[in-house]
């Protein structure tokens, strides 16, 4: 009985270990920093993401993630560095104006909704006097709209990042946030339960 609840133990640690060691290497230098909220910093360039909101409601057609971005080099972040990867590896870019003005209902319900969700990701930053807007919509989240912003180590660049699914909601499972710009690179893990 006692050795049964020792190889017990033992298959439970060793399974631990090897999720973990998973999760290392689909996310490397990552880390949660709570439950919605995981933050990427590797050589310069550091991210935070916080999806508290998006995490408790994906059961409508539109995700909202707020990030956070610094880095020691600078560089443009265009729209089209941003993909959600599914579960099943499918990336899903960012939706073009014209796809959010067409959804104007649901997303000023998702901008009423999450607003005691969302989280101030300006203190995960030393550099908190400059700030550079993420101005990728219009209403209900911006007014101007800009197609890029400048990402350094004077400023922290912010702003909210939304996906839409194609089948309407989103299911349960761990989605890869990918930024991929020719001077920064980063995969953040956004687990919808």
């Amino acid at each position: 009985m006692r050795q049964s609840a020792a190889v017990a133990i033992l298959i439970a640690l060793v399974s631990a270990t090897l999720i973990a060691s998973q999760k290392e290497q689909l996310f490397p230098h990552t880390k949660k920093s709570g439950k919605a909220t995981v933050e990427y910093r590797y050589e310069g360039f550091a991210v935070v993401a916080n999806y508290d909101y998006s995490q408790r409601n994906h059961s409508a057609a539109w995700l909202l993630i707020d990030v956070a971005m610094a880095s020691k080099t600078r560089f443009v972040a265009h729209r089209d560095d941003f993909s959600l990867v599914t579960p099943e590896g499918r990336p899903l870019k960012l939706p073009t104006q014209q796809g959010v003005s067409a959804d104007s209902p649901a997303l000023m319900s998702l901008a009423q909704n999450s607003k005691i969700h969302r989280q101030n990701l300006e203190g995960y930053f030393s550099q908190r006097s400059v700030r550079e807007i993420l101005n990728f919509y219009s209403s209900p989240f911006e007014h101007a709209i800009s197609d890029e912003a400048i990402v350094d180590n004077d400023r922290v660049t912010m702003g909210a990042l939304l996906f839409k699914s194609p089948e309407g909601r989103w299911p349960e499972g761990t989605y890869r946030l990918a930024i991929d710009n020719e001077k920064a690179q980063a995969a953040l893990p956004i687990a919808l339960q």
